[in-house]
């Protein structure tokens, strides 16, 4: 099997729960848009979460090793809706008591989606999330990977996933 084929049975685990994590925990309906190949490493978002994952692909006859990231950017307005519905405060600016909100979501995000790839034949060893705040910052992926944006829509907001992936030779 391609990557490229690994890479889109690889991602709709983490669509699904990115979807099931944001109905859960912000009551947020997500709506995913066309999904593109991202070439640039400037964030879409101001604030960015993001976590690595690494592992094997294991298709019976043959074991692949892989690397993987996880990132979900949000414009402030729309993290700041989403900590004000998850935490009922009401946040109009960066603070530092939603500062960890976004890792937490990428956590979940990838623990949900983690339990559904070893469905398909994938071990995973999941990194330590990280946040990053600030306009136009830029995020550094794991070198030979392929990146994938998928934007979705939300009455919170814009918010748009990044999944990068590659077989390791």
């Amino acid at each position: 099997m391609s990557t490229e084929n690994n890479f889109i049975d690889f991602s709709r685990p983490f669509v699904d729960a990115c979807k099931n994590i944001f109905l859960t925990m912000a009551s947020c309906t997500l709506s995913p848009k066309k999904p593109e190949i991202k070439k640039e490493t400037t964030s879409r978002g101001d604030i960015t979460a993001f976590i690595g994952l690494s592992g094997e692909l294991d298709k019976g006859d043959k074991k692949s090793p892989y690397k993987a990231m996880l990132v979900i950017s949000f414009p402030y307005e729309t993290y700041f809706k989403i900590a004000s519905k998850m935490l009922s405060e009401t946040y109009t600016t960066y603070h530092p008591d939603i500062h960890d909100m976004g890792g937490e979501l990428v956590n979940m995000i990838m623990g949900n989606a983690k339990r559904d790839l070893k469905t398909l034949g994938y071990s995973s060893n999941m990194a330590i999330p990280s946040i990053i705040e600030g306009k136009n910052h830029s995020i550094t992926y794991p070198a030979g990977t392929t990146i994938v944006v998928i934007p979705f829509d939300s009455e919170m907001g814009p918010i748009y996933m990044e999944l990068c992936y590659s077989t390791v030779e």
